[in-house]
């Protein structure tokens, strides 16, 4: 079995959740013996990916992102040393550059499939199914829908195109399989569920974490204090205006330190909500932070908190459960139809949310009693299981 795989990320390119999704699966699924080609874009440096079955090509140089926020005052995107002030004119050039060398390679290898990831690739995709008669599979990890408050009817027109020209479609969660079905009528048997998974060994645990951990925490004198804890994008998707606000009110009650990890185009407006709400300094912004620096604050935090008003999957809930941290989640996450052990909540409730922090923060007995159920339970939840059932959706369509 022969893929050509068309992603967007790939470590150490990596800006959210799609990079390690594409990561671990092309590894899990080289373990299964499945020959894969993951083509994505230049980053400069040769990838060792040390497994006989998987390759990795690099197109073109681009500076494109899956996160492009549309609309005003876009500046100029670059491919391939070519820039572009049209941000659709730019991704329709890097398809192409996907397709020819998709093509090239395919006319060795002869591909049994396309796998395409995200709304960005699909054109490449429908490309290479329409002309070189290809079969297509699609990963759905998010739609603009989950990006945008205002959505951009040209990315939505992109990726309902993509979905409706794919044999089968692979999405994250039941709550996004049900969002396909109703805003972009795709029909429920051309629809797999397959949820994402973890390393969970590669976490550290909190004994390790708070003697090593991380500097930027570190260098704050905690003397004791609790550590609350968001890690993401910060976008109004995933609730860092909701996390502030329940900040507040739990101040009023128990002292902590509320942590923002993440960078995006809110930052200036959050911090100014923290300066407004009166509790700036209890409040610390990180920025960006690498992903082997994540792990040590995940493992430091006494609760995490992903209050996501949208969320297709959220792999962040369970790194911070690999990691020994309570979790609190929004019940619009995707990865609360698969945990049982982390605290869920409404995202708009917000007393509702400080009061489950609160309680993590003051019953020792709860919060170790989350940490350790936390623990067994993560460990169901792997990449290879997520690989393997891929892997079936190759077989049925080969079979058919």
């Amino acid at each position: 079995m022969k893929v050509g795989m068309i992603g967007w990320e790939f470590p150490p390119f990596l800006s959210g959740g799609l990079g390690v999704h594409c990561y671990e699966l092309t590894h899990c699924l080289a373990n299964l013996g499945v020959q894969l080609d993951f083509f994505m874009p230049a980053i400069g440096k040769k990838l060792d990916v040390g497994h006989p079955n998987l390759r990795i090509f690099q197109v073109a140089e681009t500076d494109l992102s899956p996160y492009l926020k549309v609309g005003g005052g876009l500046g100029r995107h670059m491919v391939k040393n070519a820039y572009f002030t049209d941000l659709f004119e730019a991704v329709r050039v890097y398809n192409d550059e996907c397709f020819e060398f998709v093509s090239q390679f395919d006319r060795v290898e002869h591909y049994d499939f396309i796998h395409c990831h995200d709304w960005l690739t699909f054109q490449a995709g429908m490309r290479l199914k329409r002309e070189l008669g290809k079969k297509l599979i699609v990963t759905v990890h998010s739609t603009e829908y989950d990006r945008n408050t205002g959505p951009d009817e040209r990315i939505l027109a992109i990726e309902k195109l993509g979905v409706a020209a794919a044999d089968m479609v692979i999405t994250v969660s039941k709550r996004m399989k049900a969002l396909l079905m109703s805003r972009f009528a795709t029909p429920a048997e051309k629809i797999r569920v397959i949820y994402n998974g973890v390393d969970y060994y590669i976490f550290l645990n909190r004994e390790t974490a708070k003697a090593n951990g991380y500097d930027g925490l570190r260098a704050r004198n905690l003397r004791g204090k609790k550590v609350v804890l968001f890690l993401g994008r910060l976008t109004e998707q995933k609730g860092p205006v909701q996390f502030l606000h329940a900040a507040k009110v739990v101040l009023e009650k128990q002292d902590a330190l509320f942590v923002v990890a993440g960078k995006g185009n809110m930052l200036p407006l959050l911090i100014n909500l923290a300066i407004n709400l009166g509790i700036n300094n209890r409040v610390m912004f990180l920025g960006f932070v690498p992903e082997e620096e994540q792990r040590k604050i995940y493992a430091m935090a006494d609760v995490y908190i992903m209050p996501s008003v949208s969320e297709p999957f959220g792999i962040t809930a369970l790194e911070a459960m690999a990691s020994g941290t309570p979790v609190i989640l929004s019940k619009e996450a995707g990865v609360s139809e698969i945990v049982k052990n982390a605290l869920k909540v409404d995202f708009w409730d917000i007393n509702g949310l400080a009061a489950k922090i609160l309680g993590v923060l003051r019953y020792e007995v709860l919060a170790t009693h989350m940490s350790r159920l936390e623990l067994e339970e993560v460990k169901k939840f792997t990449w290879a299981d997520t690989a393997g059932k891929t892997q079936m959706v190759y077989s049925e369509i080969l079979g058919r």
